[in-house]
């Protein structure tokens, strides 16, 4: 089944033979911290059973599962056929309540980032009333928050692509059983990753023709920018930091800015690339118009060497048919 490639399991429960795709909890006592491996002998088992995790994401399509068993591979056809699924619907009620939240949301998000723009920090505690806004619209309906964001003009591209990323991955994160005070901080992560794009000139963000080279070189400098701007802020989340910096990376190593490749890429930054992109397609641009669900998911799923396929499987099972 598509749900049992990439598994969220206690650390109590890892034996030799299992893929590792990420942990959850502190690096400090985890031996191989930051990688994705195969957990080859009982030593290594038994030294992050000790450590301070608390849980542990397995792949079982690369390593053994939990208990034994054959992993079924969902033919691309049968994943295409899901992503026509369309999204839920909403009655009148919600759909006003929901706008209201966007305009809310987006307000404080403005706020925040004309903040940053004239030099002051992100906090964890200026961004966390937006997070707790995002989420309680989704308690309420999963599907209409993201569809709505989907309507933005120019000037409101930047705001509400970040609310949509952030609702796609607490939404993700809620189907990979993400530990509860994780999901806050992945919801950060997607709110904040493009921030850096508030120093990028805004009629390069909103050129309906093609970008020159240099255009496309001063775009490519914003998750540096970014970086730079949480970190001026005290106890901004390390994920929040690690997703603003390497979201444009690429599994094949193609990406900036740096150029990672594969398992130097953390889960939650393959998470985050998975949502952005997938909002990016499906949403009105100055240069395209919106991809369906079925065209955006298409075209991921025939781009090679760019996104995490078990991650993007349980995005198309969580997310767009949920």
């Amino acid at each position: 089944m598509v749900k049992d490639m990439l598994k969220r399991i206690g650390k109590d429960q890892l034996r030799v033979g299992m893929f590792i795709e990420a942990i959850e909890g502190s690096w400090l006592n985890a031996p191989l911290s930051g990688r994705r491996y195969t957990l080859e002998c009982e030593e290594e088992a038994a030294r992050l059973k000790s450590s301070n995790l608390y849980g542990v994401f397995i792949n079982t399509s690369k390593g053994l599962d939990v208990t034994p068993a054959v992993v079924e591979q969902h033919e691309i056809d049968a994943l295409r056929q899901a992503a026509k699924t369309p999204y839920g619907s909403s009655g009148r009620k919600v759909r006003i309540w929901t706008a209201d939240k966007i305009k809310r949301t987006s307000g404080l998000l403005k706020s925040i980032f004309d903040d940053v723009s004239a030099g002051a920090a992100v906090t964890v505690e200026t961004v966390s009333p937006v997070i707790e806004e995002i989420t309680q619209s989704l308690d309420v309906d999963p599907f209409v928050l993201i569809n709505m964001t989907r309507m933005k003009t120019k000037d409101e591209a930047t705001f509400l692509h970040s609310l949509a990323v952030s609702a796609l991955m607490i939404r993700l994160a809620w189907h990979l059983k993400i530990d509860k005070f994780l999901v806050p901080v992945l919801g950060m992560s997607g709110l904040l990753h493009d921030i850096g794009k508030i120093g990028t000139p805004i009629k390069i963000l909103t050129k309906s023709g093609a970008l020159t080279d240099a255009e496309m070189e001063v775009i490519r400098r914003h998750p540096e920018l970014g970086h730079r701007m949480l970190s001026r802020g005290k106890g901004m989340p390390e994920i929040v930091l690690d997703v603003c910096l390497h979201h444009h990376e690429r599994l094949d190593g193609k990406g900036y800015p740096i150029g990672l490749r594969d398992g130097e890429i953390s889960l939650y930054t393959r998470m985050a690339a998975i949502c952005d992109v997938y909002d990016a397609l499906t949403s009105a641009r100055p240069y395209k118009k919106p991809w369906t669900a079925s065209e955006a998911i298409s075209w991921m799923l025939d781009t090679k060497g760019v996104f995490d396929r078990a991650v993007l499987r349980e995005f198309i099972d969580g997310v767009i048919r949920a």
